[in-house]
């Protein structure tokens, strides 16, 4: 019984270690949103204002620039609670494969405790069936018969007892285990998610220096278009 009380308590212990980081994972998730919102916005709002503008405008480059602060705010945010998700998932399952060893070590003791209860219920019913053959001969002993009878009915709650916790306890093992296995499988998938959004970050951030030297090109145009501007034709002479 002690020994199940300690198991709840670990459990307990490892319900606690989940909740204290989800206020923090949950911060960073609604920031993540947030700026990936605010990208959102002026990403698609981008060319419509660039086309109201001159190519050699400042504020073409500037709102350029402006969506690519925008999109690597959005992509670090979405990092670091990606990063954080996946140390808690480590964290998580860590402490999951503590409980398995814990619980791993109790199933090994209760084995061993039931045993020994059966071999002692087993002895003590012995002794009871051959003490009701002397008894019939010798009624002195009525009282000593009924108290090893009472002894014998505490082991044998006891024997089923054990073998009810033992039971739940091998129940409590699987479900750990397959708890173990969701864990490893969590992680696994936020370290390729992580993988991935290191690539599109490299991505997003060549894209806005593509779309910044694009309007530079456009402006550079623009002004080789002006600057070589047909000559003037000759004046022609008055017809006489």
């Amino acid at each position: 019984m002690i020994r199940l009380v300690c198991l709840c308590v670990l459990g307990a212990a490892l319900l606690e270690a989940q909740d204290k980081p989800v206020s923090t994972l949950a911060a960073l998730q609604q920031d993540a949103d947030k700026k990936a919102k605010e990208w959102d916005v002026l990403a698609r709002g981008l060319e419509t204002k660039i086309a109201r503008l001159l190519p050699c405008d400042g504020r073409v480059r500037s709102a350029i620039e402006e969506v690519g602060r925008a999109s690597e705010a959005r992509l670090t945010s979405l990092r670091e609670y990606l990063e954080a998700a996946a140390a808690k998932a480590k964290d998580d399952a860590a402490a999951t494969q503590r409980l398995i060893a814990n619980q791993a070590a109790l199933i090994t003791e209760m084995t061993i405790e039931r045993t020994e209860a059966e071999q002692v219920r087993n002895g003590t019913e012995g002794q009871l069936a051959a003490l009701a053959g002397i008894v019939s001969r010798r009624p002195a002993l009525d009282e000593a018969q009924n108290s090893l009878a009472s002894i014998t009915g505490t082991l044998r709650q006891r024997a089923t007892q054990a073998q009810q916790q033992s039971s739940r306890s091998d129940a409590l093992a699987g479900l750990l285990q397959e708890l173990d296995v969701a864990y490893q499988s969590r992680l696994k998938a936020l370290d390729t998610e992580i993988g991935a959004l290191a690539a599109e970050t490299a991505r997003w951030s060549e894209y806005y220096i593509l779309r910044s030297a694009r309007s530079q090109t456009e402006c550079t145009i623009t002004n080789m278009t002006v600057t070589v501007s047909p000559a003037p034709r000759p004046a022609q002479g008055k017809k006489r």
